[in-house]
């Protein structure tokens, strides 16, 4: 019928052929491995934290609620612009627009501003107080307008 295909250029492996051998690890190359792995750990756990952890920045003055204006909760508001970043590397992660009770622009209501780039600073043109809320025209031209009860009652 058919016969059976010549062998081929190597000989079948059998049980008086052994494997060919692995070559052996060295203990050096196994520990530089493993420091090579916790140092991209590492520099991995540097980068995400720096994203999480920030530092803010006031941005020209704070500008004081008139005593013209009166709100029900009694208390004098501040407005100021805050720069955000992280904290290790500096790098610029927003600006916002800070109005509550703080002279110190730390606790109170905050507006991220979606414009400014990292290397302009944002320059507060006009700020007018109203009974309603508070109008901040920046010299670029955009207009923020925040509502008086986000910030009153000490928020």
């Amino acid at each position: 019928m058919t016969e059976p295909a010549p062998p081929g250029p190597y000989p079948a492996p059998g049980p008086h052929i052994a494997p060919p051998a692995r070559p052996a690890r060295s203990a050096g190359r196994a520990v530089l491995g493993a420091m090579g792995y916790v140092l991209f750990l590492t520099l991995l756990a540097i980068v995400v934290l720096d994203g999480s952890l920030h530092r803010t920045d006031r941005i020209g003055q704070v500008y004081r609620q008139p005593s013209s204006v009166k709100y029900p909760d009694g208390s004098t508001h501040y407005l100021g612009v805050v720069h955000t970043r992280s904290r290790l590397f500096g790098r610029h992660q927003n600006y916002e627009l800070y109005a509550g009770r703080d002279p110190g622009l730390s606790y109170g209501y905050f507006v991220r501003l979606g414009f400014g780039a990292p290397e302009e600073r944002l320059v507060i043109k006009a700020v007018a107080w109203s009974g309603g809320g508070v109008r901040v025209t920046f010299a670029s031209g955009h207009v923020v307008f925040v509502p008086a009860h986000h910030y009153l009652g000490g928020r």
